[in-house]
């Protein structure tokens, strides 16, 4: 797969396939107290963990690029003294090596360990980058927020100018590990290589954008003692987390779902949210909605049972029968369709709720009247706007802080929440927020958010847990969305029908191999 500067890196087309079960995604200060209590508590020491974070970035280099002289420019701290042990590493292999000083000491400890790799000054790069494979950014650590300084600064930005690969140590220098911030000049890696957890400010924008492919390597950290602030919904966990048919199992066992969504003219949310509930393997599917809109349901949706909101008896049974329910694609933004939406919510027990788009819209400016009326079972799904319009809170104080605004809004709201985005975060009070990165561009198309009520109200059904069956949904539709092979060109309405072929794929995962345990394409 190219990178942006035309070089070819070994990539996975499924690479959600790599990694393991669980996967931690710390804050830069979170990562600095595991390593302190990891070498406090004599697990292991400063020493070791260097070693083996070394030869990792030498496997990686290696695996990637496996010809042609490498070239590693380093600071003072640790990512420093990281790259050096993958340059000896690689020296020792066969392989040319050059190393620029990025600051004005030598990285501690003393790494080298007597092989001839000196430290040449920083106007030795552009000669030392000559017929260069890559180059490795070892110059800022996990914990340097703000702005590059110099000689650092120039430094990243002769690196930028080469027309050569880079490898990042842990993260691109300049890039802030904990919120994604990028302050000013920044690496823009082709690969980046994160040591025992990868950092969630890497998994933000901008820092995202210029990570480049990010591998995850595990390099010998004790688990940590209690969960951290976030974890990444992975493969793995998915497939752990799906609730598998028994196999006597009949439509009954599957679950009930009533979809409540299309009004007049909107018809097509609806029949998406269908489609992925169908797919998504719920027994049976009652549609809720407008009557102008049954014949283009039954016609696209055969296996779904039609029921009209103009008859209140009607949707009663229809909601009292389910054993969950999807509400909002399509529903409209009338009074009519709020006091629907309130009699539904007031009368459905403890069924659980998804709630999305023109759900939570109705609610616009008054979430003191939608919070009584949600459970801990309940999901809602929304997206930046719609949280801003629900709330009140601004727009750009979601965009500036989204993991924050997650979780103040599960927290108000009592239920679970999916703020999407990229990544998409899956808040639940009192637990880490869960983190989905396979979502790219595929996924930036109208009616993918009604695909994602669709399959979450179908795991609901099924007896999934609210946390669960939002990230499981999460995760799914991401990996389905990213099976086009034209993301321009991509539709929302592919994606169900992949959603089975994706779900069997998970399920027969096997054990990971090799030390990567997270991998997020560029």
């Amino acid at each position: 797969m190219p990178d942006e500067r035309g070089t070819a890196v070994t990539t996975d087309r499924e690479a959600w396939a790599a990694g393991a079960e669980t996967v931690w995604l710390p804050t830069a200060a979170e990562m600095v107290e595991l390593d302190r209590v990891a070498v406090a508590g004599g697990a292991t020491t400063e020493r070791t963990l260097i070693e083996a974070a070394g030869r990792e970035i030498a496997h990686r280099v290696q695996a990637h690029w496996p010809e042609g002289s490498v070239v590693a420019v380093v600071g003072s701290g640790h990512n420093g003294a990281d790259a050096l042990v993958a340059l000896r590493t690689l020296h020792a292999w066969g392989r040319n090596v050059r190393a620029i000083l990025a600051s004005s000491s030598s990285p501690e400890p003393d790494v080298l360990i007597g092989w001839d790799i000196s430290l040449q000054e920083p106007d030795a790069l552009p000669e030392a980058c000559v017929g260069a494979a890559v180059i490795l950014d070892g110059i800022l650590g996990t914990g340097v927020t703000g702005a590059p300084r110099e000689p650092q600064a120039s430094l990243i930005e002769q690196v930028n100018r080469f027309d050569i690969p880079v490898a990042a140590v842990d993260g691109p220098s300049g890039a802030d590990f904990s919120t994604g911030a990028v302050a000013g000049v920044c690496i823009r890696a082709t690969l980046t290589v994160t040591l025992g957890w990868p950092n969630v400010g890497l998994l933000r924008h901008p820092a995202r954008e210029y990570c480049g492919r990010i591998e995850c390597v595990e390099i010998g950290f004790p688990p940590p003692s209690s969960p951290m602030g976030a974890r990444a919904i992975t493969g793995r966990w998915v497939a752990r987390t799906l609730i598998a048919r028994a196999p006597d199992a009949h439509k009954g066992r599957a679950g009930y779902l009533a979809l409540i969504a299309g009004q007049s003219g909107m018809a097509g949310a609806a029949v998406l949210g269908a489609r992925a509930a169908l797919r998504g393997g719920v027994g049976i599917l009652k549609v809720v909605g407008d009557a102008a809109n049954r014949e283009v349901l039954q016609r696209t949706c055969p296996g779904a049972i039609y029921v009209s909101w103009a008859d209140e008896d009607d949707w009663i049974r229809a909601v009292q029968w389910a054993g969950a329910l999807a509400i909002g694609p399509g529903l409209g933004l009338s009074d009519e369709r709020r006091d629907l939406v309130e009699k539904i919510l007031g009368s459905r027990g403890s069924r659980p709720v998804v709630l999305d788009a023109d759900g939570l819209s109705l609610f616009e400016g008054d979430v003191d009247r939608l919070s009584p009326l949600l459970a801990p079972a309940d999901v809602v799904t929304p997206h930046p706007g719609e949280l801003a319009r629900l709330t009140g809170a601004s727009i750009e104080s979601i965009l500036a802080d989204p993991p924050g605004a997650a979780k103040a809004a599960a927290e108000d709201l009592g239920c679970t929440v999916l703020l999407k985005g990229s990544p998409s975060w899956v808040a639940e009070s009192g637990q880490p927020l869960r983190v989905s990165t396979t979502a790219g561009p595929e996924v930036a198309s109208g009616g993918t958010g009604d695909v994602l009520t669709g399959l979450i109200g179908a795991y609901l059904a099924a007896g999934m847990a609210a946390a669960d069956a939002a990230a499981s949904a999460l995760w799914l539709i991401g990996i389905a969305a990213g099976r086009s092979l034209e993301p321009s060109g991509h539709l929302a309405s592919d994606i169900p029908d992949r959603l089975p072929g994706v779900r069997a794929r998970v399920s027969a995962l096997g054990s990971p191999g090799g030390p990567v345990i997270f991998v997020s394409e560029p």
